[in-house]
C-alpha cells in the first residue's frame, strides 16, 4: 500500500473519534488526518494551540463559527491535514476588522506559523500584500477584484498543490504564486517569516488556523478536499549564486561594513582536479618571473581551467542588495541600492551601513539577481553592534590566524575551530592575519587570478563561510595575505605587487576602510584596538633605530594618544605580529625581534604605562601567554587555526617569559564579566583546542598573595 493510500484508510478509520483522537498527535504535527465528510463548524473540529477546547470567545451556532470575543477567543486549529488540497469558504467581518486563516500550519520553535489568506476591511482595489486575499506579506493580490464590504459575505477559495498556492475571491482568481526557487526563496527571507525553514512548503500534517487578530469574523460553508500534488514547478537555478555568503568588519555601536560576491555556482568544486604540485625551490625561482599566463598554466594539468581545480568557486556577474533589520522588528527593515558585480572587482560588492542602534542583534538579508533583474539566490545572516561606552556589558570574544586550505583540519566542512567558536557565542570575533597563504602550494599564488582563487576557496569551505556570515568580525591582514612571507612596500611575488596585494585585500576582497586601524569600544569597560601591521612598515634589511618602523608615525602616534585617552578598564590591542614574544632567533618581521627593537622597546615601554593594556597577536604558530621580563606588559598568541599548522616553536621549549606554552592550534577567547553588588569587572582569556577545549586560564585583574 503507497503511503497516500496508507493516510487515506487511517484518516477515514478516525473521522468517527474526532473529539478524542484528533489532537493526539500535536507535539510533532505529523499524523495527517482527513476532514472531507467532517464539520468543520463543530467546536470539537477546533482546539486551542495548547490542544486546549475552544474558549468561549468563540461560538459555533447555525452552521456558523463565529469570533464574538475578540482578544479571549484566541487563535484556533484544525487537525493535521493534507498538505495538498481545495479549501473554500464564506466569510464576513465588521468595519475596521483585521484577521485571517492560516493554511500549511507547522510548528516552528514552539509557535505555530503559516501562509495567511488575509481577511481585512481594505480598499478592493489594494494590492498590498496585507489586504484581503493576499498571501500575507508575501504576494499582494489582484486590483481587479470583487470584494464585498464589511457585513456582507464573501467568497474565498485556497487552492494548494505541490508548489503553486494560489488565492480566489468572489470566484476570480486574485493571487498565485510558486513555493520553489530563488524568487519565493526571496520573498520568505524578506518577509517576517525570514529563517523559518520549510516555512510554507508542502509538508503532510499542516494544519488551518482561525485567528483572533482583535476583530469580530463570522465564517461558515467550509469545503474541504485533498487533491493530488502537482508536479514541480522548480527549474534549477542558473546563478548567480552566493557561495561566499557574506562578511564584515569594522563594527562599532553605529556602523559596520558588510562585504558580499556573487558566484557561478552554489558551492565550491568539491571534486575538482589537483594542481601540478611545485617544489618550494621551483616556486621561489618562479617568484621572479612576471609573466601571469606562465606562472598560472605550470600549475594546471594539460587542458585545464582554473575552475575546474579542487575548491574552485569562480565568481559571475549580477546584481546584489543588502537588506537588514534589528533581530525580531522586521517592521524597521532598510534595503540598500543595487550594485552590479563584474570581473573587474572579483564580482564583490560591499555596503557600509550606518546609524544603526548599539547593542543590538542585526539579521541581514542579501539578494542575488541575474542582470536581467530576475531573482537568483537569498541568504540571511546576522551581526551584533557593540554597546555604548558607558554600558556595563559582559562581552565574549574570540581571536584567531593561520589558517589555509591545504591546512584545515574538517575536511571540505573546513576548519574544526569555527564550530567550536560558535559554540561560545562570541560578540566578536578577530582574525588576526595569514587568513590564507599566497606563498604556500597548490596553487602558489603568483598571480592575481590565484590569489583570488584562495579566497573564493576558503570561504566557500562550510564551516568557515556559515561562521562569518553570522558573526562580528575584524578583519587584520599579515605578510602571507598580502604578498609573501616577511614582506614589505616595493617588494613582488610572481607577477604581483605589494601595492597590488595592499590594494587586493584592503579594498575587494575584505571590508573596507582607509586607514585600516581602528578602536572600538565594547561597553564601559572593553576597548580594543586593531592595528595595521604590513602598509606603513619599513624594509626589514634597513638598520635599526628611530626611522625604522611597522606601524608608521601616524598610526603609532594614533595608537599612544587613544591608548592614553581611555578609561576602559581593559585595553586590548590586536596585533597581526607579537611584540612581546618569545620569537625564534631567525625571524625578523616583528616587534619580538631585533631587527625592530628600538621601535618595539618604545611600544612596550609605552603600554607598560597604560592600566589595563594586553596584547592579543596572531602570526605565530604555537599558543603561548607571556610576560615581558623588562617592563611587565602581557602577551596573548592564540596560535594557528588548525591541528596540521602548528610549527616553529620546539615542545618543552619555556623561557622566563612564558606563563603558558603549547604548540598546537586552537584560538583564544575572552570574557569580560561583572561580579557581586560591586560590579567587580573581570577579563577572563582562555586557550582552546581546535574542538574548543579550555587548555589554560588567565584572570585579570591578577590578584597578588
Amino acid at each position: 500500500m503507497s503511503l497516500l493510500n496508507l493516510h487515506r484508510s487511517t484518516l477515514l478509520l478516525t473521522l468517527f473519534t474526532l473529539s478524542t483522537c484528533l489532537y493526539a498527535d500535536t507535539a510533532d504535527d505529523k499524523q495527517e488526518l482527513s476532514s472531507e465528510n467532517a464539520d468543520w463548524t463543530s467546536r470539537g473540529f477546533w482546539r486551542t494551540d495548547d490542544g486546549d477546547p475552544v474558549p468561549s470567545g468563540w461560538e459555533f451556532t447555525d452552521g456558523q463559527i463565529s469570533l464574538v470575543a475578540p482578544r479571549r477567543g484566541g487563535n484556533i486549529l484544525s487537525p493535521p491535514l493534507p498538505a495538498n488540497f481545495d479549501l473554500s469558504w464564506q466569510w464576513k467581518i465588521e468595519k475596521g476588522v483585521n484577521s485571517g486563516l492560516k493554511y500549511r500550519v507547522r510548528r516552528f520553535e514552539g509557535r505555530y506559523l503559516g501562509l495567511e489568506y488575509q481577511l481585512i476591511d481594505s480598499k478592493p482595489d489594494s494590492t498590498s500584500d496585507s489586504s484581503t486575499a493576499a498571501v500575507y506579506d508575501l504576494v499582494g493580490p489582484a486590483r481587479d477584484k470583487t470584494l464585498h464590504p464589511p457585513g456582507q459575505w464573501n467568497q474565498s477559495r485556497i487552492v494548494a498543490t505541490g508548489s503553486r498556492i494560489t488565492h480566489y475571491l468572489n470566484g476570480d482568481m486574485v493571487a498565485s504564486v510558486s513555493t520553489e526557487g530563488p524568487a519565493w526563496e526571496t520573498r520568505i527571507a524578506l518577509s517576517k517569516f525570514g529563517g523559518e525553514i520549510g516555512f510554507g512548503l508542502p509538508v503532510p500534517g499542516g494544519r488551518v488556523m482561525l485567528t483572533d487578530h482583535g476583530g469580530k469574523v463570522t465564517f461558515r460553508n467550509f469545503q474541504f478536499t485533498e487533491v493530488d500534488a502537482a508536479a514541480s514547478e522548480q527549474t534549477l537555478p542558473t546563478g548567480p549564486f552566493l557561495a561566499n555568503a557574506t562578511r564584515n568588519s569594522w563594527a562599532d555601536q553605529n556602523s559596520i561594513v558588510l562585504w558580499t560576491r556573487t558566484t557561478r555556482n552554489p558551492e565550491m568544486l568539491v571534486d575538482g582536479r589537483d594542481f601540478v604540485t611545485l617544489a618550494e625551490q621551483q616556486a621561489r625561482k618562479l617568484a621572479d618571473e612576471k609573466d601571469p599566463e606562465k606562472l598560472l598554466n605550470l600549475q594546471l594539468p594539460n587542458g585545464a581551467s582554473l575552475d575546474e581545480m579542487l575548491g574552485a568557486c569562480p565568481g559571475a556577474p549580477g546584481k546584489v542588495r543588502l537588506s537588514y533589520h534589528p533581530v525580531g522588528q522586521h517592521q524597521r527593515i532598510k534595503n540598500t541600492h543595487w550594485i552590479t558585480t563584474s570581473a573587474q572587482s572579483d564580482f564583490t560588492a560591499q555596503w557600509k551601513l550606518e546609524s544603526l542602534k548599539a547593542n543590538s542583534n542585526y539579521v541581514t538579508i542579501v539578494e542575488a539577481q541575474t542582470l536581467d533583474g530576475e531573482p537568483s539566490a537569498v541568504l540571511r545572516g546576522a551581526f551584533r553592534t557593540a554597546p555604548e561606552s558607558d554600558e556595563v556589558q559582559d562581552v565574549n570574544f574570540c581571536i584567531t590566524t593561520c589558517h589555509d586550505f591545504i591546512r584545515r583540519d574538517d575536511g571540505m566542512n573546513g576548519h574544526k575551530i569555527y564550530p567550536a567558536m560558535s559554540e561560545l557565542n562570541p560578540h566578536f570575533v578577530v582574525h588576526a592575519g595569514d587568513i590564507e597563504y599566497y606563498d604556500k602550494p597548490d596553487p602558489w599564488a603568483l598571480t592575481k587570478s590565484l590569489m583570488r582563487f584562495k579566497w573564493g576557496r576558503i570561504f566557500a569551505l562550510p564551516n568557515n563561510r556559515r561562521f562569518y556570515h553570522h558573526t562580528t568580525s575584524y578583519f587584520i591582514k599579515d605578510d602571507h595575505d598580502t604578498l609573501a612571507n616577511d614582506c614589505w612596500p616595493g617588494t613582488t611575488f610572481g607577477s604581483v605587487t605589494f601595492e597590488e596585494g595592499v590594494q587586493l585585500f584592503n579594498e575587494e576582497q575584505f571590508p573596507s576602510r582607509d586607514p585600516r586601524y581602528k578602536s572600538i569600544r565594547w561597553g564601559r569597560d572593553l576597548e580594543i584596538w586593531i592595528l595595521e601591521g604590513r602598509d606603513y612598515r619599513s624594509p626589514n634589511h634597513m638598520p635599526d633605530g628611530p626611522e625604522k618602523s611597522i606601524l608608521g608615525k601616524e598610526q603609532k602616534a594614533w595608537l599612544f594618544e587613544t591608548l592614553a585617552s581611555s578609561d576602559a578598564k581593559f585595553k586590548l590591542i590586536c596585533s597581526p605580529t607579537p611584540i612581546v614574544g618569545p620569537d625564534r632567533n631567525n625571524k625578523k618581521d616583528n616587534h619580538a625581534n631585533d631587527t625592530y627593537a628600538y621601535e618595539g622597546n618604545e611600544i612596550r615601554e609605552q603600554l607598560a604605562t597604560i592600566p589595563g593594556a594586553i596584547v592579543l597577536c596572531g602570526d605565530r604558530h604555537w599558543q603561548y601567554a607571556s610576560v615581558d621580563g623588562e617592563t611587565g606588559v602581557w602577551e596573548f598568541g592564540c596560535g594557528p587555526g588548525s591541528e596540521k599548522h602548528q610549527m616553529g616553536w620546539k615542545r618543552g621549549d619555556e623561557r622566563p617569559a612564558h606563563q603558558f606554552l603549547r604548540v598546537d592550534g586552537g584560538f583564544l577567547s575572552g570574557r569580560v564579566s561583572h561580579h557581586g553588588n560591586d560590579q567587580e569587572t573581570r577579563l577572563t582569556i582562555h586557550h582552546h583546542d581546535v574542538s574548543g577545549k579550555q587548555v589554560s586560564r588567565f584572570v585579570f585583574p591578577i590578584k597578588k598573595d
